[in-house]
């Protein structure tokens, strides 16, 4: 079990744009629908988002347990990781170390992940519309893959019952003509943003990244030994900007000089007014144009007992009433 709650803020979209409000009910509707068919379930492709064709049937996303409640939508997401590396047991004792290993066919380990969602929305200010959001913290189970993965479950639902999804198409202009199409149901997380790293990227100056854990692609005839794994980073100084496009066109420079790794992430190096430079935390590779996921605020899971697992089925109490006194409390989103 993690020990940290992400503060998110949820907002309903649709796609198209057309003249019309998407409400959280909707999403209630079919994640409640899914899940009493057993079928709230996406597959996931090797890079971690989900799978557009063939699947691997171990490797998914998946409702697990759901409480509507008059005042929060309450989900346990599973992920089912066949990459993920499985844990041992050590007794210093003895000195024996026992690896678990999957009991039947088709078991792969696996990760939860509560999220919570407040029912009433935020009434105003620019968030205006929106709900408030918690989720656990979880590798292997991001924000964004989380995202996905509700709004795949709502492109379903409307794919199933599309005359309850068309509206009127938004005109650019008073000349187009009137039409009524179909639209599919979306969702959007804005991050309540840690003031302190906000700030740091409002007013701070970034002057270098530091691509890593690159994962070689080598090509060629030699195929009979390959590389699986190293590690790899590339350090750069750059003249301070606090114009990001800029380092991501540097970025993507380098990149390309050194196409035959496939770096995951890199740090950003951000220069105080001091001239000292501090390095962000890690950023995935493909979320780097998200810059509105990057820095939210992490809150401390309190009143949890006992020995945490990583994997549980149901949803856990106590992480339940956390999570909805976090919602509750104002200061926490000033």
């Amino acid at each position: 079990m993690s020990e940290y709650l992400h503060l998110m803020k949820l907002a309903m979209g649709r796609h198209p744009a057309v003249s019309v409000d998407v409400h959280l009910d909707v999403l209630v509707k079919a994640c409640d629908y899914y899940f009493q068919k057993n079928d709230a379930i996406s597959y996931i492709s090797g890079a971690g988002k989900l799978a557009d064709g063939s699947i691997d049937p171990t490797n998914a996303i998946y409702i697990s347990d759901i409480k509507d409640e008059a005042n929060y939508l309450c989900l346990l997401l599973v992920r089912g990781d066949p990459g993920r590396r499985l844990p041992s047991f050590v007794n210093p004792a003895t000195r024996v170390v026992k690896p678990v290993a999957p009991q039947d066919a088709g078991d792969v380990p696996g990760a939860s992940s509560h999220l919570v969602i407040a029912k009433a929305e935020i009434a105003t200010g620019t968030d205006q519309g929106r709900h408030r959001m918690a989720i656990e913290r979880t590798t292997g189970l991001s924000k964004t893959l989380a995202r996905d993965f509700l709004t795949s479950l709502m492109a379903r639902y409307a794919e199933e019952f599309p005359a309850e999804f068309v509206a009127s198409k938004r005109r650019k202009n008073k000349k187009d003509k009137p039409e009524e199409i179909a639209y599919r149901p979306t969702v959007r997380f804005n991050p309540q943003q840690n003031a302190s790293l906000k700030n740091d990227l409002e007013s701070g100056k970034i002057g270098g990244f530091r691509l890593v854990r690159g994962i070689p692609s080598f090509r060629g005839e030699a195929s009979a030994s390959k590389i699986q794994k190293v590690n790899v980073s590339l350090t750069a100084q750059i003249a301070p900007t606090e114009d990001f496009s800029e380092v991501r066109r540097a970025i993507n420079i380098m990149r390309e000089a050194l196409s035959e790794v496939a770096f995951e992430g890199l740090n950003l190096e951000l220069i105080d007014e001091g001239g000292h430079q501090h390095p962000t935390r890690m950023l995935q590779m493909d979320q780097i144009d998200e810059p509105d996921m990057r820095y939210c605020k992490t809150i401390e899971i309190k009143g949890m007992t006992g020995n945490g697992v990583e994997c549980y089925a149901e949803l856990q109490d106590p992480v339940l009433k956390f999570a909805r006194q976090v919602l509750q409390n104002d200061k926490n989103w000033s």
